[in-house]
């Protein structure tokens, strides 16, 4: 029954290159699409869980998705509950960066995609700038999970470990969901979805891709012609991003300390080289 795992998030901390990493072993599956949302209420969890079984290949021996908006409690609430009440055995994947450049990485994600976008001096005033700290405070999204899932069946991981000693994270990742830890994986030296990859995207595509139709053929294209149509597409002079300057910084500082303070208590995890 799939899946077996699923990388919970967070957004913007090297999800989509884990989720590559991880489906170059030869036991492990992904889903068609790197995010199914199946857990989501007002997604696609109304196509039940036939439709999601049909989005893992069949033949891996064991099968997994991430979707890093099931660690986006404000804006999709209930998906710990979810996710246990179809897979109470599910393994899960937590992969976390500084607090503070979590959040301004998810604020330019949105820019570039040309989304509206909150004016950096009041973000922290809007709805979006809200759910943005609240996805950067990891203690308070993990403890959802914990509210049904055993400590163990949960995987911290550091974005930093991901881009410093990314074959020693992967490795401690193929040992924890219990497939062969020797493997060798080729491309851990190549992050994905990256903010200099998206930059030069004409903004169309971010409206595109998340139409049901394009996510249908997305799905079935091999990576590297799929990677490919995006080098051509690449061809927009990339914008000048909102400047951010360190008043915003202090006081993501201020509002995120608790949280992260509380992580680290948690996880017994350093994240020496957070800037709080």
């Amino acid at each position: 029954m799939a899946p077996d795992f699923i990388i919970i998030g967070a957004m913007k901390c090297g999800t989509t290159s884990l989720y590559r990493y991880l489906g170059a072993h030869p036991d492990i599956g992904l889903s068609r699409e790197k995010e199914t949302d199946f857990f989501l209420a007002r997604q696609n969890y109304a196509q039940g869980l036939d439709w999601y079984r049909a989005q893992f290949a069949s033949g891996a021996r064991i099968n997994g998705e991430a979707s890093p908006n099931y660690t986006k409690h404000t804006e999709f609430p209930g998906v710990p509950e979810r996710i246990f009440d179809t897979a109470p055995g599910v393994k899960l994947i937590y992969i976390v960066r500084d607090p503070v450049d979590r959040f301004l990485s998810q604020y330019h994600h949105h820019a570039i995609a040309g989304e509206a976008n909150p004016d950096p001096g009041h973000v922290l005033n809007t709805r979006a700038g809200r759910n943005y700290l609240e996805c950067s405070r990891y203690f308070k999204q993990l403890s959802r999970y914990l509210d049904f899932f055993p400590r163990d069946q949960i995987f911290v991981a550091s974005f930093d470990e991901l881009r410093e000693h990314p074959h020693n994270l992967v490795r401690q990742v193929f040992e924890f969901l219990e497939v062969d830890s020797a493997v060798t994986v080729d491309g851990l030296d190549r992050a994905h979805n990256q903010r200099s990859s998206l930059q030069g995207l004409p903004q169309w595509y971010f409206r595109a891709r998340r139409s049901p139709f394009l996510k249908a053929i997305k799905g079935r294209l091999p990576q590297p012609l799929y990677e490919a149509i995006l080098n051509r597409l690449r061809r927009a002079p990339q914008g000048e991003l909102p400047r951010i300057d360190e008043g915003l910084r202090a006081e993501l500082k201020v509002l995120l300390k608790d949280d992260a303070m509380r992580f680290r208590d948690f996880t017994g995890m350093p994240f020496a080289n957070w800037s709080l």
